[in-house]
């Protein structure tokens, strides 16, 4: 048997590493899961051309597109805070 003992970690861990300059700076929604679900319908309507190029992005990266995506997902972040 394994000496080692779990550690669990209950905090929030927050990364505060900068990102890259040529990712556009933007706060993020701040909403649950409830408001957003409710105003989906709307924000898919508006922001439908943003979200395609994110979803291409992360079809043609073969899901290892987390950094590549991130200026793509940024602008969908954008476009959902407008409405």
């Amino acid at each position: 048997m394994s000496t080692r003992h779990p550690v669990f970690n209950q905090q929030v861990l927050i990364d505060t590493t900068p990102l890259p300059d040529h990712i556009p700076k933007i706060r993020e929604i701040g909403a649950s899961s409830a408001p957003l679900l409710s105003a989906s319908y709307f924000i898919g309507a508006r922001c439908k051309a943003y979200n395609d190029d994110y979803m291409l992005c992360k079809t043609q990266a073969h899901g290892k597109g987390e950094l590549e995506c991130m200026k793509e997902g940024r602008k969908v972040t954008r476009c959902a805070a407008s409405v």
